[in-house]
């Protein structure tokens, strides 16, 4: 049986039919080799089939990207825009190497950055996620600054500070702070290379980005109710509260639960092993009575039948592991139809409070950092900026002084 026959078991005909019936019979195979239910692969079908007959081109050729972005344009009406089915035809044809897409434009300081980057894993042992930061956030710079013509010497502080002052206004404090930190890094380089004329890495943090912010803990009947909040009739949200529960019960990066396997469990010793990509390093757990019973339930009953290692995985086609991304919009909608005065947090709040709550019942911040993959207290103290009844604690006598008679008091 054809894969459209599998996907429209009464009316394939009006696709077998179709001019682009070879087109449309492989990309229904491609979307059923994804695990993708019936529902969502006829909606894709039917819009690749009206998008097609649009082109009016050759059956089987490739396809140009951009008159394909212009059909599905056309084809769109009001807030549908079919994107969801625009982006997975365009995979589709990627992967079968049937999609013309325009010459990106010449990187051309593609060298100094890779040599500047080879230079922080040899110097810095950083990681390459990291490494990859650096180098996203130099090429955005030189970019915006420079476009396709400037030189690297016509660099000075006043494009630096036009970045700056352009990124604020787009990006979040802390990712501005971690924009600027790359790029002077790599204008000192340059400098020191003679890359550039001057110290163009030279530029004034702008006034209102400090670290030294309140955390972002919650208070634990807080997260308490947050929890209770989520109605566990069906396998997503059930899903969604095992995944909110690790984070919180655990301190749990979200990357750190979508990297969970069902081999780091150990039903017979309790424990579960986390590897924290963060640091490189690999952390083994206790698992408690309620986990235990959170994990062997939904492993047994609500996890779908795959072949996948993962324990969390996605809840729609294509058939994977979830991201990171996807794993902290979890809290924001569960955030969002708790009702609770949180919906202006992110799933790092659960990790904060975690932190907090051992650090109240005296657990040392060496022992902490362990816990929640810190190489350095420093990070970790970042997490407990402000603990307030620990502060009484070590709060001095005020000495009372007493004014002798007829003195002034």
């Amino acid at each position: 049986m054809s894969a459209l026959k599998d996907v429209f078991p009464r009316v394939h005909f009006r696709y077998d039919e179709d001019p682009y019936a070879v087109d449309l019979e492989q990309f229904a195979a491609w979307l059923c080799e994804r695990r993708y239910p019936n529902k969502g692969a006829r909606t894709h079908l039917y819009n690749v089939q009206q998008v097609l007959r649009a082109l009016s081109g050759v059956s089987g050729a490739a396809l140009d990207s951009t008159k394909l972005s212009t059909a599905f344009r056309r084809l769109a009406v009001g807030k549908i825009t079919y994107q969801h089915t625009h982006t997975r035809f365009t995979e589709y044809l990627r992967s079968r190497n049937l999609l013309i897409e325009p010459g990106k434009p010449e990187d051309r300081f593609k060298d100094i950055r890779r040599e500047f980057c080879e230079r922080l894993a040899r110097r810095r042992g950083l990681r390459p996620s990291t490494i990859n930061g650096y180098n996203f956030w130099i090429a955005d710079f030189l970019g915006r600054s420079l476009g396709s013509r400037q030189p690297m010497r016509s660099l000075t502080t006043a494009m630096f500070e036009s970045y700056v002052k352009a990124r604020r206004t787009e990006l979040a404090d802390g990712t501005l702070i971690t924009a600027i930190g790359c790029n002077r890094a790599f204008l000192q380089f340059c400098f020191e290379r003679g890359l550039v004329s001057e110290r163009v890495d030279i530029v004034d943090r702008p006034a209102g980005l400090s670290d030294d912010r309140p955390p972002r803990a919650l208070p634990w009947p807080m997260i308490q109710r947050f929890l209770r909040s989520i109605d566990r009739r069906d396998w997503v949200a059930r899903r969604d509260y095992l995944i909110l529960h690790l984070m919180a019960y655990y301190g749990l990066r979200p990357g750190e639960v979508g990297l969970l396997t069902l081999d780091a469990i150990d039903w017979a010793r309790r424990t579960m092993t986390i590897d924290q990509a963060k640091t490189s390093s690999t952390l083994v757990l206790p698992i408690d009575d309620q986990t235990f019973r959170l994990l062997r339930s939904f492993i047994d009953k609500d996890r779908p039948t795959t072949t996948l290692p993962w324990v969390i995985t996605r809840a729609h086609a294509p058939e994977g592991p979830m991201t990171k991304f996807a794993l902290s919009q979890v809290f924001k909608t569960r955030a969002k139809r708790s009702g609770l005065p949180i919906a202006h947090c992110s799933s790092y709040s659960l990790r904060h409070s975690f932190a907090m709550r051992l650090f109240g019942r005296g657990v040392g911040v060496k022992a902490i950092g362990d816990l929640v993959g810190h190489k350095s207290p420093v990070s970790t103290g970042v997490y407990l900026r402000l603990q307030t009844d620990v502060l009484r604690d070590v709060a001095l006598p005020v000495p009372v002084v007493r004014g002798e008679a007829g003195g002034v008091a």
